[in-house]
Parts: C-alpha cells; structure tokens; sequence
C-alpha cells in the first residue's frame, strides 16, 4: 500500500532542493572567497559580488572559508579543455575549460526562474480568462473558448517560435529571462483557462452558488468567495505541471540558439555547446539531462501529490 501524499514529499523536496541550488549558486559555485580576513577586517567577497555590490581585491586578505565549488562558471582555462569528472571538476569541463558543475548550479537560477515567472504569467492569463468565459457563458465563453482552440491548434514550441520572430525590438531589448519566460508564459495559459472554465460552468449552477445569489451576494462576490476557491484544484495541478513543461520549452528555445544568449549558461544552453564535443565529452550532455529530468520529474511528482491530495476519488481509504 502506497503512502498518501509520498510523491508530493519527494517532488516537494527535489524542487525545493533544485531551487536553494539556484539560488545559492554564486555562494556554491565561485573562485571567490565566501570569507576573508583582510586589512579591513571580515568580509565575503562572494556575497557582495552575489548581491551586486563591487569589492575591491585586498592583496593582504586571508581566505578563510571558501565555495565547495572553488570555480567560476565563465573562468575560462584553456588547459584543462574538456577534462572528464575529477576531484578538481566533479563534473568535468566543457570545450572552453569551463567547470560543469559550476555552470549547471548557475544555470539552474535562470531555467528555473523562466519556469515559475511563466507560470505564474499562465495563471494570471488564464485564471481571469477561464472564470469570464465559464461565469459568462454566452457569446463571452463563445469567443474566448475560440481563442484558446486557436491557440492549442499550434505546438507551444512552434508558437514560441513565431512570437519571438514577430516581436518588437522593444520587447526584444527585454532581459533574456524575463523575455523568455513572457512568450513562455503566452503560449502555456490554455490548460489553465480551459480547466477553470469548466469548473466554472460545473459549479455556477450548485445549490452553493443558488444560495448566495438569494442571499443577494453580487456577481464579483460570487466568483471570488464561491466559485474561484472552489475551482482551483485542477488550476493547481495544472500550474504544477505547466513549471515542468516551461522549463522544457526554454531549454528548447536556448538549444535552437532562440533562448538565453549565451554566455549566461542555462541547461538547454549547455545540451547546445554538448552537440559539438558529444563524441569525446559524455558528460556535457549527460549532467545536463539529468538535471532536466530531475526538475520535470519533481514538477510533475508535485503535480500528481496535489490531484491526489485534492480529488476526494483518489484519496486512499485507510
């Protein structure tokens, strides 16, 4: 007999240990000393350059505690060009010298950056959406319903594509992350509007929404008190399953050469400079991989928890 709730744990706490990654990279992963003594006392080098702050180098400064990963990941050393995994590069270099494991840890900030930023943008697309047309009905429904078959008609990756090619300079003058994860997040709001229009069209007819209109509840009132809670199970689920998808899709972008521009080093970005040297180098584009399938399986292992958790027919009888 299964557990309740076990893959909700385990994906839980392979997400939240992919995210601490990321965003302790620049204290994990850095030539720079995380502690120092110097002529002007203590300070972290490393902290100050992860917060944006300049620091100055004191020649008279003592390391004092340094990163587990004592590389930077755009150091490049031409003498140690694609050196497999050793107790210098656990996961060995790429074709500039570049430590993997360095450039992985930094490459987790941005990939799962543009998967969450996409899709919370897919909530907020898609929630207001799906609740008009299913509270609406109507000509209303009609026509955002059309939207949406309009937009599921072309792949995500394909329409990424197009919206990217057709885009202002404006937009495209837009940090890459944020502009990645903006045609990520147009392109993955469909699921959502379409499952909450369906619990819309569900729900606005139970006894719970009868009676707060005859208690003289308004129409915002009855969406947001009544309904929205109601509705949000399999929004849940589908958000939790869109992270994983978004993180696909930009490693897709970035192999294409259409994502992050390079230098900044992201894991599609990585699979991309693996092509070349896939031959000689297996780690190149095994790491990487790996890291991708483990941030999609704890998308996807979170997804499962919150259905399961939620839908009453799928709660186990103890």
């Amino acid at each position: 007999m299964v557990e309740r709730g076990r893959g909700l744990r385990v994906g839980g706490a392979l997400l939240a240990a992919l995210i601490a990654a990321g965003l302790l990279a620049p204290c994990l992963a850095t030539s720079q000393a995380l502690l120092e003594r110097g002529a002007a006392g203590l300070r972290s080098p490393a902290l100050r350059a992860a917060l944006g702050f300049a620091s100055r180098p004191d020649p008279s400064a003592r390391a004092l505690l340094r990163a587990p990963i004592p590389h930077d990941p755009y150091a490049v050393d031409l003498d140690s060009v694609l050196a497999p995994p050793s107790r210098e590069h656990l996961l060995g270099t790429d074709g500039l010298g570049r430590d993997l494991t360095a450039r992985l840890l930094h490459g987790a900030r941005v990939s799962l950056f543009v998967g969450l930023l996409s899709a919370a943008l897919a909530l907020l697309v898609g929630v207001p959406l799906g609740a008009l047309a299913g509270y609406a009905g109507g000509a209303t429904d009609a026509l955002i319903s059309r939207v949406v078959e309009a937009f599921l008609c072309f792949p995500s990756l394909l329409l990424a594509l197009a919206l990217l090619a057709a885009a202002p300079s404006r937009f495209l003058a837009l940090p890459d992350g944020v502009r990645i994860a903006l045609v990520v997040g147009i392109t993955g709001w469909t699921p959502v509007a379409r499952y909450l229009r369906g619990e819309f069209l569900r729900l606005k007819g139970s006894d719970l929404v009868e009676a707060a209109r005859a208690s003289g509840a308004g129409h915002l009132r009855i969406v947001v008190r009544h309904l929205l809670p109601s509705a949000l199970a399999p929004v849940l689920v589908t958000a939790a399953f869109a992270v994983g998808a978004a993180i696909l899709l930009e490693a897709s972008l970035s192999f294409l050469g259409l994502g992050v521009r390079p230098p900044t080093a992201t894991w599609g970005g990585l699979l991309t400079e693996a092509r070349v040297h896939i031959e000689r180098a297996w780690w190149l584009a095994l790491f990487p991989g790996a890291a991708l399938f483990a941030s999609v399986l704890a998308c996807n292992l979170v997804g499962e928890g919150i259905r399961d958790l939620l839908d009453p027919r799928r709660r186990e009888i103890r």
